[in-house]
C-alpha cells in the first residue's frame, strides 16, 4: 500500500497512520487521531527528507518518527566505565568518558529521557529512553574533566554545544506504553523499543516531575525530581554553562531555534528489521532562554531501579538493570517544557 498523506492546514502533511486510513480501517482514536498544532510550526518539519514505508500492521507512512509537541525531563549522570564498555562491546561503539573531580578513572555518561508525547506521528503516549554518549572509532575518549569552575552539572550538557569526542548517542533501551509507537520505532528506524508495552505514569507537576514504570505491577523504575528553576537558578545555570562550555558555544545554542543529535541504534534491532543504524535527531526548542532548564540532582530526589527482566527476542534491552549494575549516579536534571522533534536518516 502506498502512502497517501493528507495536508492539514495546521499540522501540515499527515500520514495514513496518523488519520487511521490504513488497512486496519479504524481511526486511531486511542492514540489521538486529531493532529495538534506543531510547537515548531508545520514548515519546520517540511524541510527534512522522508522515506515512505508500510508497517507490518498494514498502516503506511510518508514520514519517519516525529513529535509535534512533547515535554521532556532528562536525568544525566555517571556509570562505571568497565560495566558499560562490556555491555556495548558488540555494538561497534565505545563509551565516552568524563573525568570527575577526585576520581581516578573516567566514568561513562548515561541519560534517562522521560518524554511526555503530547502529539506525534503515533499519537499520544509516554516514552522513556536510556542513552549513552559514545565514540565510533576510539576507546578512552574523555569529553571533559571536572575541576576549577567546571562542574559536572553543567559540563554534562556539552553535547548540545557543538562538535566533541562524542560521535553520537547510543540508544540502548526504550520503554513505551503505545503498541503503535513500539512497532513504528522498531520497523522504521531500529529503535530498541521493548516489544512489551509498559504501564507508564509520567507526572509533570508544578513542583516536581515524577515517573513510575512497571511490567505487570513489577517495578522497572520509579522516582521523582523536584523542579529547581527560577531567577537565581537561571543565572546560576548561565554562569555554569559558560564556565563549562564557553561563552561562544552557549551563545550559539541560545540563538538557535533547534539543534541536532546524532543517534546510533543497536545492531541486532537494525538487522531484525533490515533498516540502517544511524540517524539524526532534530530537536526544536525555540528561542526562549528558558526553553531548556538545567539544575543539579538533589539529595531529596529519588531514582529506584527495579530488577525485573523481560527478554525481547532480539537486542539486550533491559537498561534499568544495566544502570543498576553500573552504579548509575544521577548528577543533573534537564527540563524542556514544550518542544518538537524529528528523527531523520543520517546522510
Amino acid at each position: 500500500m502506498q502512502p497517501n498523506p493528507t495536508v492539514d492546514p495546521v499540522a501540515g502533511r499527515i500520514p495514513e497512520s496518523r488519520i487511521g486510513r490504513g488497512e486496519t480501517g479504524n481511526e486511531l482514536a486511542a492514540w489521538g487521531a486529531t493532529p495538534a498544532r506543531p510547537i515548531a510550526g508545520a514548515a519546520w518539519f517540511d524541510q527534512f527528507t522522508y522515506h515512505p514505508a508500510p508497517l507490518s500492521n498494514g498502516l503506511s507512512t510518508d514520514r519517519e518518527w516525529y513529535a509535534l509537541s512533547y515535554t521532556s525531563c532528562l536525568i544525566r549522570g555517571f556509570c562505571d566505565m568497565d560495566v558499560v564498555s562490556e555491555a556495548l562491546a558488540d555494538e561497534g561503539v565505545f563509551p565516552v568518558g568524563a573525568q570527575r573531580r577526585g576520581d581516578g578513572a573516567p566514568k561513562a555518561m548515561a541519560t534517562i529521557w522521560f518524554n511526555v508525547i503530547h502529539d506525534s506521528v503515533c499519537g499520544v503516549y509516554n516514552e522513556v529512553v536510556l542513552s549513552f554518549d559514545v565514540n565510533h572509532s576510539s576507546p578512552g575518549q574523555v569529553a571533559f574533566r571536572e575541576g576549577g569552575l567546571v562542574d559536572a552539572t553543567w559540563a554534562l550538557q556539552y553535547g548540545n554545544f557543538g562538535p566533541s569526542v562524542c560521535d553520537s548517542l547510543f540508544l540502548h533501551s526504550l520503554w513505551i506504553d503505545s503498541p503503535l509507537s513500539i512497532s513504528w520505532g522498531r520497523e522504521m528506524h531500529a529503535s530498541p523499543k521493548h516489544p512489551k508495552a509498559v504501564s507508564s505514569v509520567l507526572s509533570d507537576q508544578a513542583g516536581e516531575f515524577a515517573f513510575d514504570l512497571a511490567w505487570d505491577g513489577r517495578n522497572i523504575m520509579r522516582g521523582r525530581a523536584k523542579k529547581r528553576f527560577g531567577t537565581v537558578p537561571f543565572l546560576r545555570e548561565g554562569m555554569g554553562l559558560v564556565a563549562a562550555n564557553g561563552l561562544a558555544a552557549v551563545s550559539r545554542f541560545l540563538t538557535s531555534a533547534s539543534f541536532d543529535i546524532p543517534i546510533t541504534m543497536p545492531a541486532k534491532t537494525a538487522a531484525q528489521n533490515n533498516v540502517p543504524r544511524h540517524y539524526v535527531g532534530h530537536l526544536w526548542k525555540g528561542l526562549n532562554p528558558s526553553a531548556v532548564q538545567v539544575w543539579p540532582w538533589g539529595q531529596d530526589d529519588v531514582l529506584d531501579l527495579g530488577e525485573v527482566n523481560e527478554p525481547t527476542g532480539c537486542e539486550d534491552h533491559n537498561g534499568h538493570t544495566l544502570l543498576a549494575r553500573a552504579g548509575f549516579e544521577p548528577v543533573s536534571v534537564t527540563y524542556v517544557p514544550r518542544a518538537s522533534a524529528l528523527i531523520e536518516l543520517a546522510h
